[in-house]
C-alpha cells in the first residue's frame, strides 16, 4: 500500500460514503466505498429499513482524520 505524503501545513482526510434513506430521508453512512456493486443495501439506523440503491446515489464526504499520529509517523 502507498502512503501518501501531504504537504506541511495539510490535515489528512478519509472518505465516507452517504446515502438519504427513502423511507424517513436519514443519512445512511458507510465506510466501504471500493468494494460497492453497482446496486447494494443498506440498513437504516433510524427507521430500520433496508432499501436498495445505486451506485451512482453515493454522495462522498471527506472528513478530518480521527487519529492523534497519522500513519506514516508511527
Amino acid at each position: 500500500m502507498a502512503t501518501v505524503r501531504l504537504p506541511p501545513g495539510r490535515k489528512s482526510v478519509y472518505q465516507r460514503g452517504v446515502v438519504a434513506c427513502r423511507k424517513c430521508g436519514a443519512p445512511i453512512h458507510f465506510f466501504r466505498l471500493a468494494g460497492l456493486a453497482e446496486e447494494f443495501s443498506v440498513r437504516c439506523a433510524r427507521c430500520g429499513d433496508r432499501g436498495l440503491y445505486a451506485k451512482r446515489e453515493i454522495g462522498i464526504e471527506e472528513l478530518p482524520e480521527r487519529r492523534r499520529k497519522s500513519r506514516h509517523e508511527r
